[in-house]
């Protein structure tokens, strides 16, 4: 089993497939498979590297997903990869955005799927000082996870996806109460920092979020889009806060529309 050594941990992950690096970055409480279903779908076209965050999974160390870039790039560094194309989901969304901001001379292009972290705004201020009044009522993270119609649409998918979610579930804060107590420092500082002005970002950057997200609703990602300059969003009718399990081939049909006119552009031009 590939892991490597970096920072103070060992990060397991996997490669494969062939072309440009595509990187996945799981969520909260998740593992390198929950994009088994993309790397499937991409991985003729494209070299895809995907591994369990810190903490999570089979990598060492304790969950930190507010600091996941300093891992992110540490593992782009360690397999040599020069430039990438970032996918985070939720939570993983702070890492792959971390970079791009970080070192947008070694990223492609970035997908915030089910995200808007990592991106200080205003709509972000807004969410999270919500956040912590609901996780105060009792409001479960993993209660919200998907759309209401999705075990009933799609059992299957549904099991799939909540059977490969319980794998990391001992790793996790357990109740609304343990869950603001583990993380309420993250949220307060996304409620407090001051707006950061992204009109001008340099990495061509795509959100993708379902119509039917509890979790981070539409209208943050919305006014996040609206804050990062040149960025795209599409939304999908039907889907919750996993739009990559309860919709997979619209999901990937968005995501490779995307990265193949990238792909196009990018050695278009560097075929000149």
């Amino acid at each position: 089993m590939p892991k490597a050594k970096i920072n103070d941990i060992d990060l397991y992950y996997e490669v494969d497939g062939e072309g440009d690096w595509v990187i996945f970055v799981h969520g909260g409480g998740g593992s390198h498979l929950d994009w088994a279903r993309q790397v499937y779908a991409m991985r003729d076209r494209y070299k895809c590297l995907t591994y369990d965050a810190r903490g999570l999974g089979q990598s060492s160390g304790v969950e930190d997903s507010p600091n996941g870039g300093k891992d992110l790039i540490a593992l782009m560094d360690s397999l040599g990869i020069q430039k990438a194309y970032l996918n985070g989901w939720s939570a993983g969304g702070a890492a792959v955005s971390t970079v791009a901001q970080q070192h947008p001379d070694r990223i492609l292009g970035l997908i915030m799927t089910d995200s808007p972290f990592g991106f200080y705004t205003a709509a972000l201020n807004k969410w999270t000082g919500e956040m912590l009044d609901k996780f105060d009522k009792g409001f479960e993270v993993f209660g919200h996870a998907y759309a209401p119609t999705f075990a009933a649409r799609d059992p299957e998918s549904y099991f799939l996806l909540t059977a490969l979610q319980r794998l990391s579930a001992s790793k996790r804060p357990d109740g609304a109460k343990n869950y603001k107590e583990h993380f309420g420092d993250a949220y307060r500082k996304m409620r407090d920092t001051k707006p950061v002005d992204y009109s001008k970002f340099p990495v061509p950057t795509l959100f993708i979020v379902g119509d039917e997200d509890e979790l981070t609703i539409p209208p943050l990602i919305h006014g996040t889009a609206a804050a990062v300059g040149g960025s795209k969003l599409v939304q999908i009718p039907g889907v919750g806060h996993s739009a990559p399990w309860e919709k997979t081939g619209v999901y990937n049909a968005v995501l490779m529309a995307f990265l193949d006119n990238l792909s196009q552009r990018n050695h278009a031009g560097a075929a000149k």
